[in-house]
């Protein structure tokens, strides 16, 4: 009997369990609905973030004024703690790279992470072929600097030094590097837009972009700027937060009233 208990336990899901299943059966839906409703054109309210709304208007001056955009990658890796992040940057990269490779301009980016350098080049590459410009492709359009974060933040900072850029955006993992790569560059670009997910770096990017990212807004953007899938998994979120607090809100009024 007692074994047959020990193997009942173990085959029914405790309520964690349940919990988890549960939200998974309703989010999937949710996702898939949004995402198709964000493909078909469909826009949602989101709370407006300046930052990626000044990136989106440097893309356009940059296309039209002919003046490169810099995009800092940051030093996360993929497939570590730092992936999200990482692959935040890559989608930052991509919207800028798809839309100066549309008319042809420069880019330049820079990562402290061959992984992230390898990622880039194909993005970059696969948007040049994609506007009809596959010569236009260079591999010097993208620079890695070593893995120590101030060796990467002296290279990028060298890589502005010789031709004015339009902005310099940082987004992805940032240390202390972050603040020392905008502040040498303030004078040769003329926007600084950027930040970070880790505390300490987005406090000092805070001080020292025009416009800065502030901690999970990082995670926002491929949302805002031109990714159905992300926009979709956003309002499912939000849906989701509004269910896991109306549900803390029944569950504490059936604790109060004796009910559970």
């Amino acid at each position: 009997m007692d074994a047959v208990l020990q193997l009942l336990v173990k085959l029914v899901p405790n309520s964690v369990d349940l919990a988890a299943l549960g939200m998974l059966v309703l989010f999937l839906p949710l996702f898939i609905f949004f995402t198709m409703q964000a493909k078909s054109g469909k826009r949602f309210a989101l709370r407006e973030i300046p930052a990626f709304t000044r990136i989106r208007r440097l893309v356009s001056q940059s296309v039209e004024s002919g003046q490169p955009i810099h995009v800092g990658l940051g030093s996360g890796r993929l497939g570590s703690e730092s992936t999200a992040e990482a692959a935040m940057s890559l989608t930052v990269f991509d919207y800028v790279a798809r839309h100066v490779a549309a008319c042809d301009q420069d880019i330049l980016g820079t990562t402290a992470e061959p992984t992230i350098l390898a990622s880039a080049q194909g993005i970059l590459c696969t948007a040049r072929k994609k506007a009809g410009f596959p010569e236009s492709y260079a591999p010097t359009d993208l620079a890695f600097y070593g893995p120590e974060a101030l060796a990467y933040a002296a290279g990028a900072a060298g890589a502005l030094h010789g031709r004015p850029h339009l902005a310099n955006i940082l987004v992805g993992r940032f240390g202390s590097e972050g603040l020392w790569l905008a502040e040498a560059t303030s004078n040769r670009v003329g926007a600084q837009v950027g930040g970070t997910s880790a505390a300490e770096g987005a406090a000092l990017l805070w001080a020292s972009m025009d416009e800065a990212i502030v901690g999970e807004e990082v995670y926002a953007a491929g949302a805002y700027l031109h990714r159905p899938s992300h926009l979709g998994s956003l309002a499912t979120q939000d849906i989701m937060r509004i269910v896991a607090i109306l549900a803390i809100l029944v569950g504490i009024a059936m604790t109060s009233l004796g009910y559970w």
